[in-house]
């Protein structure tokens, strides 16, 4: 027996999984159990913060432009693959029996994952439990008007809320779903999944350097060891580069052979937040997770986008944040050592903005006192 299942699948980033793991860690403090069902692929780094954890058949995008599933050997995933996750699922969903479903993105998201998804909310919906759609601030942009039809049309019918970590008064869910108005009932902003307390510390330095995930963060990566004997303020500074645990194992063991002096590669850093808040400069992509640390420990950042495959998510947020002069914005097709190492030297602190950072605790306590039935 669980109180809340939830499924988190990563494809590319590990973005998705940080903020369900915050978001779990305060459900442990109200005495909340959870059982992560996930399908990505398996990395003794990933953490989600639950004590009990089921892994579905693994599966990634097949490349950056998510052209479409691959297995764990990079296999095209096939109709007996997808039933098989489809029973594994729903199997997984009986013996835990929940007393609430949650799960991330899906529809706004996870499209290809339909196949397992709605079978899993039909069953769900057929045991009287409750279905809440967890989903960020802003939606990659989509090009074809019915998907985003099908998407209110499946919140509307699948689910009785949705949950989206963010703040109206900084970005507004209609800004990227124009059916927002539709489901307008069904809305609850939790504020943003941000570590919980602010990091105060000591005197700063360095740089610091991270890709996520680290599938897509190749060009970033080996900007920043180029770049720092070109910074004019932090040429004899330590930079601390961490490719993230999906990085390509051939390029880390490359790079990591051929590293100038004051540069460490890192695959993964466990103290991640902890060196933000110390170091001078972040530099990374924009996802929603860095940004938050970035928020939370007050440290000056240079962003760079990550907009393969149509993604306008990082870039559209970067872009606000940009013009309220919370980040320095660098675009990916701009990038190169030298402007990569001008953009550090010009990064100024953030600007503190007046938005909710505990989207984990306003999650929490809202999907307790579902289960609870105080709402």
């Amino acid at each position: 027996m669980t109180d809340i299942l939830v499924y988190v699948q990563h494809l590319l980033g590990i973005g998705h999984v940080r903020r369900i793991a915050l978001i779990n860690a305060e459900l442990k403090k109200l005495g909340i159990k959870t059982t992560v069902i996930t399908g990505g692929i398996p990395d003794a780094a990933l953490d989600f913060g639950s004590d009990n954890v089921i892994q579905l058949p693994p599966c990634r995008t097949a490349d950056s432009g998510f052209s479409g599933l691959v297995d764990e050997a990079g296999n095209p995933v096939d109709e007996a693959w997808k039933q098989a996750r489809k029973q594994a699922l729903l199997d997984a969903f009986k013996s835990v029996a929940p007393k609430l479903l949650m799960i991330e993105m899906f529809p706004f998201g996870r499209r290809a994952f339909r196949f397992e998804l709605l079978p899993l909310l039909e069953r769900a919906g057929q045991a009287g439990i409750p279905r809440i759609c967890s989903v960020r601030d802003l939606l990659v942009r989509k090009a074809d008007p019915l998907k985003e039809v099908w998407m209110r049309d499946i919140a509307r019918s699948h689910f009785d809320h949705v949950l989206v970590h963010g703040d109206p008064m900084l970005l507004g869910f209609e800004r990227s779903f124009p059916f927002a108005s539709d489901i307008a009932d069904m809305i609850e902003y939790t504020g943003y999944v941000a570590p919980k307390a602010e990091f105060v510390g000591g005197e700063r330095q360095g740089v610091l350097v991270s890709a996520g995930g680290g599938a897509v963060g190749a060009a970033l990566i080996e900007a920043a060891i180029t770049a720092r004997p070109l910074s004019s303020r932090f040429a004899d500074q330590p930079w601390d580069i961490v490719s993230g645990p999906h990085f390509p194992t051939n390029t880390f063991h490359r790079l990591a052979q051929n590293l100038p002096t004051g540069v460490t590669l890192h695959r993964f850093l466990p103290d991640f937040r902890e060196r933000m808040a110390h170091a001078c400069v972040s530099v990374s992509q924009a996802g929603y997770n860095t940004l938050m640390d970035v928020l939370a420990t007050g440290t000056a950042s240079v962003m760079v986008p990550f907009a393969d495959g149509g993604e306008s998510e990082q870039s559209e947020r970067a872009a606000i944040l940009a013009g309220k002069k919370v980040l320095s914005l660098l675009d990916r097709d701009d990038l190169s050592p030298q402007s990569l190492a001008n953009q550090i030297d010009r990064a100024k602190n953030p600007v503190k903005l007046d938005i909710s950072l505990d989207g984990a605790g306003i999650t929490a306590a809202k999907l307790a006192e579902r289960i609870r039935g105080k709402a």
